[in-house]
């Protein structure tokens, strides 16, 4: 109701033509989508052994719930109205239940237990000339270089939240939004996917131990390794927010957010020359730090750019421009 209500009462700098109006129909748009991905996991936690330790969750809804109740008060506001608050907020507080809602799902897709494609992936990969083993050799070779890759690889959860401020900040309140669709979108579908095309990694299935790597630790991997058999075997049900951690592998989400963020910051002309750079070293960080195929990456980046395509038609359908048009029955 409350997201209903920030579309029916505008403040007056609201206008229906603007750019910060057009943002917020898009978040009203996530918000519907974040309400249906919480109606999906509510459902399937009646119907399954999982279950929610439910402090962090709480905690993190009801940090949520303050961000956006801020953002939209402040939208309303024809006095203390700024875009570039009311949307940073709306933004972290969608980003939060994001993450709260959509993580979740990911462990219910792993415990479905469907036989694993390592092997075929390795196939896969090998088809296309890629060799890990020499990849990680060159690797053991320059260890200088884990230096730069392993920042870049960690960096896949600040890079989102600042999504939800630079971009706001630098005034680009539509992309922020779109970011956002574009983000929940791209993770849906590889949740969807991995479920049918599960697989743990490629450290196991070529049998290296730690002491093929002794210069990084391969954490992402870890913690697939140590979560993906337990949800598979079923000895895994609860769901504490914050131990849950990234366990796809096909397709990559890190390949995935590296291209959704060099997209988000695109415009941000000063930040290109860092986000370009940053996001091409997490992509190619992605093998190693997750034991990643070259194929889960290739997938990633695929479902990025779909996810990219599907928000800009969405964003298009709520731009005034398609309103207008309709109104003039050039759209039937």
């Amino acid at each position: 109701m409350r997201f209903e209500r920030a579309q029916e009462k505008p403040s007056p700098a609201f206008s229906a033509d603007s750019e910060p109006a057009t943002a917020w129909k898009i978040f009203l748009f996530n918000a519907r989508l974040l309400a249906g991905a919480a109606g999906v996991l509510v459902a399937l936690l009646m119907t399954t052994g999982f279950y929610i330790e439910p402090l962090a969750f709480l905690v993190a809804l009801a940090i949520a719930i303050i961000y956006w109740r801020f953002g939209v008060q402040n939208a309303q506001s024809a006095e203390r109205w700024d875009p570039r608050v009311s949307c940073s907020l709306a933004a972290i507080a969608q980003i939060i239940l994001l993450i709260s809602i959509l993580t979740p799902l990911t462990y219910l897709a792993t415990s479905i237990g469907l036989p694993l494609w390592d092997t075929s992936l390795l196939i896969y990969d090998r088809a296309l000339g890629f060799d890990f083993l020499n990849y990680l050799d060159f690797i053991n070779h320059h260890p200088q270089l884990m230096q730069i890759l392993s920042p870049a690889y960690n960096s896949i959860t600040w890079q989102l939240f600042a999504i939800g401020i630079v971009v706001p900040v630098a005034g680009c309140y539509r992309r922020t939004a779109e970011a956002i669709c574009a983000f929940m979108i791209a993770l849906l579908a590889t949740t969807c996917i991995s479920a049918f095309v599960p697989a743990i990694g490629v450290y196991g299935t070529l049998g290296l131990s730690a002491s093929d790597f002794p210069y990084f630790e391969p954490n992402g991997y870890y913690d697939t390794l140590r979560d993906a058999p337990l949800l598979r075997e079923g000895q895994l049900r609860a769901l504490n927010l914050l131990r849950l951690v990234g366990v796809l592998t096909f397709p990559s989400f890190h390949a995935a957010s590296a291209t959704l963020y060099m997209w988000a910051f695109w415009p941000l002309s000063w930040l290109r020359p860092i986000a370009i750079p940053l996001n091409i070293i997490m992509i190619a960080a992605t093998p190693l730090g997750g034991g990643h195929y070259l194929v889960d990456v290739i997938a990633g980046i695929v479902v990025a750019v779909l996810a990219i395509l599907a928000t800009q038609v969405i964003s298009g359908h709520l731009s005034p421009e398609y309103a207008s048009a309709q109104a003039a029955g050039e759209y039937r």
